[in-house]
């Protein structure tokens, strides 16, 4: 597929109708545009032709009563738009025109969505048209050709096991690579094979030497087809939930902001709850000590008096210790023996010893310090009674204000949701509530899938044992559906066995031209090559063949960018890429590489960038005769934007 023409009308900012030309020469072409100017836009209006939807932050789906351009005086006006893409695809012209369009009916204005497609000349109707936009470009492998920056980040979840993300990932990277061509082909094997089988158990039935095997086959096909039936029936209920899951998702991010808001709010109510509970046990701790308030008015004088009575303490410290030293001399000088060590004293000592006898009386110094003491511990006991009301005071101040910080801030945030539409806590409410049961039900949906397949293969071996055995016994009568199901049964085998060997040498040559792309984009030049997983993800390996571990998300990128480019060159089905911001997270050299690289993936690639996320004179240079065409999104009004083709805004 090549594009040559896209025409908007009122798409976006995009007012009334603007025709943009695609360079008719392979090559890189360039969209220059401002933040807000509509690069992401103008990828939707590709996306809004190809398949009806319009894709917002995380892959939503945007309300199409919000994409049409509105007037400055009335943003609330609901306007119909338009979106016609020109493209060329095996020397066929098309031409796809899909519309957003009022209807007025009883004096009510409603709005749908109408699409036509003309081929070479010809309108094809709504079956025809329908079956060559899903054989063009299907839907499930848009993200290889329509990506931005957030696309790219995904890949990462290949490397994920079991994954729901990677799972679609897979498919959609088997699909483009035509790898469907062959499963549905063993498939639709395996349902002529179910059929032979029953066919040969009535043939069986038929014969009274192989009647009994028969009937067991029989039996064994029912349960087997029961099982089967099981098994799609389950498949389906994934879908459907799955898609009820996706569409409460995205109905919940429509609500983010209130969502998130009414988050804080009930966390906001709890913490205020808390906080009051708080605040009420210490005013209640401060009530309990109350009666010892006096106490806190006393601190500076008992502070005082335990001042002077310490320095007391001490005096009489040193006075009782001089009263005791002489009444051990006295004793010393009496008994002629030191009380102490038991020695005799001399007379000489004794002599001088007497003039060391006389002192205060410890018995009388030893009362007086013991009183002081008491004294002195009730004063700090007072002083410690005074410092805990002072610290449950301040506790209780604390615990106030706290409290009332937080019923301010729970103040604003029930004022802000006042502002909100009437219910809309009550719709958030019921939507996190049924988005949480429809995840439980995919998620045990899923298991009860995973068991229902393994007790269909148990089934299927028991239905493959039991018409063996009737085919080896060979009942008369039964030998055309005897050999039909050996016929069946070797096709089958060799069908699931292309289909494993074309899916080992579809992931080697995956593997093998996203390593090269690899190298060519990388700056680190330790980083040799990548290895590919059974989900299609790779994992960067050092020239050592270790792995890498946590690499950078401008990494992820490069990863990301190398198997898309891999996809390109390995898939029956080849076409543009459009690309919105796939730089910004690439330092100036990657971003050098990527330039470098780009006309070797595909014949036609159209950059939205700004001037910041890409350096004009980097990409002239890096690109040289490769870059075919340059364009530049100018503004007008805030609702207003005009493309420019044939230059820049500095030129």
């Amino acid at each position: 597929m090549r594009l040559v023409a896209m025409e908007v009308t009122n798409f976006g900012p995009y007012r009334g109708s603007q025709r943009f030309e695609f360079a008719d020469q392979p090559g890189v072409e360039v969209v220059w545009g401002e933040n807000g100017r509509g690069k992401t836009t103008f990828l939707n209006a590709l996306r809004w032709a190809l398949f009806g939807i319009v894709l917002g932050r995380a892959s939503g789906q945007i309300d199409l009563s919000k994409v049409g351009n509105r007037d400055d005086a009335d943003s609330s006006t609901v306007s119909p738009f338009k979106v016609v893409l020109t493209f060329n695809h095996s020397q066929h012209n098309y031409k796809l025109t899909r519309a957003y369009v009022r209807e007025t009916s009883s004096g009510a204005a409603t709005f749908r969505t109408t699409v036509s497609l003309v081929k070479d000349g010809d309108v094809l109707g709504p079956d025809d048209r329908e079956r060559e936009l899903a054989t063009l470009l299907p839907q499930q492998i848009a993200r290889f050709f329509l990506f931005d920056a957030e696309l790219l980040q995904e890949y990462e979840q290949l490397l994920t096991p079991g994954s729901e993300a990677g799972e679609k990932l897979k498919e959609s990277i088997e699909r483009v690579l035509g790898l469907p061509v062959l499963t549905r082909a063993r498939d639709d094997v395996a349902s002529l094979l179910a059929a032979a089988r029953t066919a040969q158990a009535k043939a069986a039935q038929q014969d009274r030497t192989t009647q009994a095997l028969g009937n067991d086959l029989q039996l064994a096909s029912d349960e087997a087809e029961n099982e089967r039936t099981n098994v799609r029936e389950l498949n389906d209920l994934v879908v459907e939930l799955q898609n009820d899951v996706n569409e409460l998702e995205k109905e919940l991010r429509s609500n983010t902001r209130y969502r998130s808001m009414l988050a804080t709010r009930d966390s906001k109510r709890d913490e205020v709850e808390r906080l009051r509970a708080r605040a009420t046990a210490r005013v209640d701790d401060l009530a309990a000590a109350a009666g010892a308030t006096w106490r806190a008015v006393l601190a500076p004088v008992v502070a005082s008096e335990l001042a002077t009575i310490e320095a007391k303490d001490d005096a009489l410290t040193s006075r009782l210790a001089a009263a005791l030293a002489a009444r051990q001399v006295a004793t010393a000088i009496t008994t002629g023996t030191c009380p102490t060590c038991r020695q005799a004293v001399s007379p000489e000592k004794t002599q001088q010893l007497h003039a060391h006898q006389q002192g205060e009386d410890a018995d009388a110094v030893q009362a007086e310090l013991t009183t002081l003491r008491a004294r002195r511990d009730a004063l700090r006991k007072m002083r410690a009674d005074s410092g805990e009301l002072v610290r449950l005071e301040e506790e209780a101040s604390q615990a106030r204000v706290d409290l009332s910080d937080a019923e301010g801030a729970l103040r604003e945030l029930e004022s802000e949701l006042a502002d909100a539409p009437e219910g809309t806590a009550e719709i958030i409410s019921n939507l996190v509530n049924e988005h949480a049961q429809k995840h439980t039900s995919l998620t045990n949906t899923r298991s009860r899938l995973k068991d229902s397949r393994e007790e269909l293969i148990r089934k299927d071996n028991a239905v493959t044992a039991l018409s063996e055995k009737l085919r080896k016994l060979g009942a008369s009568g039964s030998g055309q559906e005897d050999r039909k199901v050996a016929w069946l049964v070797q096709l089958h085998k060799l069908l699931t066995s292309a289909v494993n060997e074309f899916r080992d040498r579809l992931r080697d040559r995956v593997e093998e031209q996203a390593s090269e792309v690899f190298r060519a984009l990388s700056a680190e030049k330790d980083y040799d090559r990548l290895r590919i997983n059974d989900n299609y993800g790779l994992t960067i390996l050092h020239a050592d063949g270790s792995e890498v571990l946590n690499r950078s998300s401008g990494y992820e990128h490069v990863v990301a960018l190398s198997l898309i480019a891999a996809l390109q060159r390995c898939s029956p089905m080849n076409g543009p890429i459009i690309t919105d911001s796939p730089f910004g997270r690439l330092d100036k050299t990657h971003k050098e590489h990527v330039l470098e690289a780009l006309p070797q993936i595909t014949d036609q690639v159209l950059l939205l960038v700004h001037d910041d996320e890409l350096d004009r004179e980097v990409a002239l240079n890096k690109l040289g005769t490769d870059l075919v065409a340059e364009h530049y999104l100018r503004r007008v009004g805030v609702r207003h934007t005009e493309i420019e083709s044939g230059g820049h805004r500095d030129r």
